[in-house]
C-alpha cells in the first residue's frame, strides 16, 4: 500500500522538494491509464522552472480533473489535501485486489423502528414526520427489493460522466452525456445495468447509482459518512439502519437541505434532493401530502 508522504507541496508553485517531486512522479506514473497520460513522467525530481509548463505539473492537472472532477485544477498536491489523498487512494486501488460487491446472499436487517426516526430527528433536529415522509416518497418506505438486495436506480448520465464519456457510442443503454429517462429498466432490472456498467468501469458504475430507502448517490459517500464509494455500497446491502444513518450526514453536509428539513420548506427541499426538475414529478407536494399524513398519525 502507497503512503506517498510529503514534506511540502508539489506542483505548480510549490515547494518542489527533489524527493517529494519523485514519489508523485512515480504515483503519476502508475495511474496513467486513468488519468489518460500519454508519456511517461522522467521520475527524476525534477519540475520545470515555469511549472505551469512542467509535464508533472501538467500530470497533476490530469489527475485533478479525472479522479477528482476539478473544473479548474490548480496543478499542485499539498501534504495531506484532497489531491494528495486521492491520488493515494487510486494507486492503492491499482496495488489491491478488487473487492467483492455483491456478497453471498444475506438477509438484510429490513425496516426501522419508531426510535430509529426519532434519532435521527433529534440529530437532524426536525419533526419525525419529516423524516418519514422522505422515508416514503423516496422508496414507497422500504429500502429494499424483494430480493433481498437495496433498492437501486442506475444513472446512465452519471456514467457517462465518471467513465469520461468513453462508453457512450459503445454503450449507449448505459452511458448517455444527458439524462434520458428510456434508459430505466425499473426495478430489480437496476442491477442488471448497474452489473454491465461494473464490468466497463466498476468505481464509476458505482458512483452511478442511487442507493436504499433514501436513493443516495455512490457520488456523494464521502458526505454520507464513507471515504470509499465500496463500503457505502456493501453497507446499503447488510441494513436499513445504515440507509438511515447515511441520509443523516448527508443532510447534515448540506445546510439547504438542513434548513428547509426542519422549515418543513418542501420544496427547496425537494430542489436540492432531487434536482431541478423535481417539480416535473410533484416531489414537493408528495413530500408535503407525506407529512400531513405523519403528522396526524
Amino acid at each position: 500500500m502507497s503512503d506517498l508522504t510529503l514534506s511540502a507541496s508539489v506542483g505548480i508553485n510549490g515547494h518542489n522538494d527533489s524527493d517529494d517531486v519523485i514519489e508523485v512522479q512515480k504515483s503519476l506514473n502508475a495511474i496513467s491509464k486513468k488519468i489518460d497520460l500519454e508519456d511517461t513522467l522522467a521520475e527524476d525530481g525534477l519540475i520545470n522552472e515555469n511549472t505551469e509548463e512542467s509535464p508533472t505539473c501538467i500530470a497533476i492537472c490530469a489527475m485533478q480533473s479525472a479522479i477528482l472532477g476539478f473544473k479548474n485544477p490548480d496543478g499542485v498536491i499539498d501534504p495531506n489535501g484532497k489531491s494528495h489523498k486521492a491520488l493515494i487512494k487510486a494507486v492503492n486501488k491499482l496495488a489491491s485486489p478488487v473487492s467483492n460487491l455483491f456478497l453471498p446472499k444475506i438477509t438484510p436487517e429490513a425496516g426501522l423502528k419508531e426510535e430509529d426516526f426519532e434519532f435521527a430527528a433529534t440529530m437532524l433536529s426536525c419533526d419525525v414526520a419529516a423524516i418519514k415522509a422522505v422515508s416514503e416518497v423516496e422508496s414507497s418506505g422500504s429500502g429494499y427489493f424483494e430480493c433481498g438486495m437495496p433498492c437501486i436506480l442506475f444513472e446512465a448520465h452519471i456514467f457517462s460522466k465518471y467513465s469520461q464519456h468513453q462508453y457512450d457510442e459503445s454503450h449507449p443503454d448505459i452511458s448517455s452525456k444527458s439524462w434520458n429517462r428510456s434508459l430505466y429498466l425499473g426495478g430489480e432490472k437496476e442491477y442488471k445495468r448497474l452489473q454491465k456498467a461494473m464490468s466497463l468501469d466498476r468505481e464509476a458504475a458505482l458512483m452511478s447509482a442511487s442507493y436504499g430507502r433514501y436513493q443516495i448517490m455512490g457520488f456523494n459517500h464521502e458526505t454520507a459518512g464513507y471515504d470509499d464509494v465500496e463500503p457505502f455500497v456493501c453497507d446499503m446491502f447488510l441494513a436499513e439502519k445504515h440507509h438511515l444513518i447515511a441520509f443523516v450526514n448527508f443532510i447534515k453536509s448540506n445546510h439547504h437541505l438542513l434548513e428547509s428539513i426542519q422549515s418543513l420548506d418542501w420544496a427547496t427541499f425537494a430542489r436540492h434532493y432531487n434536482g431541478p426538475s423535481y417539480a416535473e414529478n410533484h416531489y414537493d407536494e408528495k413530500l408535503q401530502a407525506a407529512y400531513e399524513k405523519h403528522g396526524a398519525q
